[in-house]
């Protein structure tokens, strides 16, 4: 790449001659952009030359402060124009051929890196298929393997989107929008505090409600944090299918993991999905304010602890008692062999011991 400047051809087009310009600069190490139009004086006004300066021919900002700051600006002195003649073609016109610094790769203008509308037009469906942006990126480069659209570029299109999205709603206000909107159809409530902001959100598809209505006799009840923007405990409700396969029903968000809230939650549950139906077991992580909650809508149901809970609970105290991290290379081993001896033995002994014996598939 040597900065060279483009050949002063003549063009049919405006759009021929810019289109030329900009994949010569891309080649030779820079980029351009628009320093200034000037017009006829007609009515209305007609476009009668266009100048371009390079990329990096922008005034540097900061000088003479202290803050120290980044910039690709050189000043440079480049610039290239194109006039209309008066045959309504186009001239290029090279008015100062010299750059003062290196040519750079492509990659280094974000101009090049911007993603076609077709591009475009894919990222936008894969975000709303649930595609994770750095997969996007491998799709784009598969199907265009000379884009240089990087992940930065993904993420912009995504904020992109969401901001057409949300236009000037909040996030909760398009979710209700969206839910009421959506074809799948969703039953969902929600309350917000005396400051307006929404502090509890339950919502599931009716295709989920009836599910677990031909599927009620076991019902997982979990709850995940620090997995939104909210920092909201999510609360999920989750069935057993009459083949052993377990299926999300509903999710809850909730301001406060407090008895109140789970309160409203298991209501909203009974209300929304399961109505009179029965259920014979509740599995929970023994969360103390679920299981109050639960007691209070359903006293006569069982509530057993989630094995996985209960598996997990045990591989931690195991870790500690038989610790792999001392200085002995010969007590580690055999505190390792220690961990697998008896995680073998609680696997076959555990679900009979603990009365699960019925729970095994789940």
């Amino acid at each position: 790449m040597d900065l060279a400047a483009p050949q002063e051809e003549e063009y049919g087009t405006f759009e021929q001659a810019e289109r030329d310009i900009r994949k010569h600069a891309m080649a030779h190490g820079y980029a351009l952009t628009k320093k200034k139009s000037a017009f006829d004086k007609r009515t209305p006004p007609t476009i009668r030359r266009v100048d371009y300066r390079c990329a990096k021919g922008g005034i540097k900002r900061g000088e003479g402060v202290k803050r120290v700051t980044g910039t690709r600006m050189t000043e440079c002195p480049f610039e290239v124009r194109l006039h209309r003649s008066e045959y309504s073609t186009w001239k290029v016109i090279v008015k100062d051929p010299f750059h003062n610094h290196e040519a750079s790769e492509p990659s280094a203008f974000s101009q090049y890196r911007q993603p076609t509308e077709e591009q475009k037009a894919q990222v936008r469906s894969l975000h709303a298929s649930g595609v994770s942006p750095r997969f996007i990126v491998a799709s784009l480069l598969e199907e265009h393997p000379h884009s240089l659209v990087s992940l930065r570029d993904v993420y912009n299109e995504i904020a992109r989107v969401k901001k057409e999205r949300l236009g000037d709603l909040t996030p909760i206000e398009v979710l209700v929008m969206e839910l009421r909107d959506d074809e799948m159809d969703w039953a969902f409530h929600y309350t917000t505090d005396e400051d307006g902001h929404v502090n509890f959100f339950f919502f599931a598809p009716n295709d989920a409600i009836e599910l677990a209505r031909q599927s009620p006799d076991v019902i997982f009840i979990d709850a995940t944090y620090r997995t939104n923007r909210y920092n909201m405990p999510l609360i999920h409700f989750m069935a057993v299918t009459g083949i052993g396969k377990t299926v999300s029903i509903a999710m809850c968000f909730v301001a406060s993991e407090s008895e109140p809230m789970y309160r409203r939650a298991v209501s909203m549950f009974r209300q929304l999905i399961i109505g009179s139906v029965k259920i014979e077991v509740f599995l929970t992580d023994d969360d103390t304010s679920l299981k109050n909650a639960l007691s209070a809508f359903y006293p006569s149901t069982p509530q057993l602890l989630c094995i996985w809970h209960i598996n997990k609970n045990v591989e931690t105290k195991v870790n500690k008692v038989w610790r792999v991290n001392t200085m002995s290379d010969e007590d580690n081993a055999a505190n390792k062999e220690k961990r697998l001896d008896f995680l073998a033995k609680w696997q076959q002994a555990s679900l009979k011991d603990l009365g699960y014996s019925s729970m095994a598939a789940y």
